[in-house]
């Protein structure tokens, strides 16, 4: 994937997580759209793009949420480096794939962003509201993330057929 592309996939996926409505009923909580596009990302491409691609998806869910700038990147580069780091073990191409990491990336974002909030003042949360958010994001991840991915796999290979036969 070329970075224009990336870019391109991260912009549009900021702007359907900004538009989706939370999930109420689990402690409005947003939909893994962006995380769901960096498993994908960082699945298919070499290390730096990989890098470029979690740095541009902390910046981007930063700018669009609550949260201080900043606070995002960390998650995000921890995340591509782990999928990264496993993509030879695992079938890229397979929802099941997908299922696995997007529910383990969800719930630790949760994990991740209830403590940061906790610890810094900024929001004060409660074990059960947490333990809320942690199923939520367990079932929006295993739902959400290889949706995304499916549909970025489609439109990465209809973008490289149609490459190749302009080129032929």
């Amino acid at each position: 994937m070329s970075r224009r592309f990336i870019t391109l996939l991260l912009i549009v996926g900021t702007l359907i997580q900004t538009v989706l409505p939370t999930w109420g009923t689990f402690g409005s909580l947003e939909m893994p759209v962006l995380t769901g596009l960096l498993i994908c990302i960082a699945l298919r491409t070499d290390r730096a793009e990989m890098f470029y691609a979690a740095v541009l998806t902390g910046l981007l869910h930063d700018s669009f949420c609550p949260a201080p700038l900043g606070l995002s990147i960390p998650f995000f580069t921890v995340v591509a480096m782990s999928v990264h780091w496993i993509r030879d073990e695992v079938f890229g191409d397979l929802p099941s794939t997908y299922v696995v990491m997007g529910a383990v990336a969800a719930v630790f974002e949760t994990l991740y962003y209830g403590l940061s909030f906790s610890l810094s003042g900024l929001r004060p949360v409660s074990m059960g509201l947490l333990a809320l958010r942690l199923v939520g994001g367990l079932l929006a991840g295993t739902v959400v993330v290889p949706l995304i991915a499916m549909i970025v796999l489609k439109i990465h290979q209809s973008n490289r057929s149609s490459r190749k036969t302009v080129f032929l």
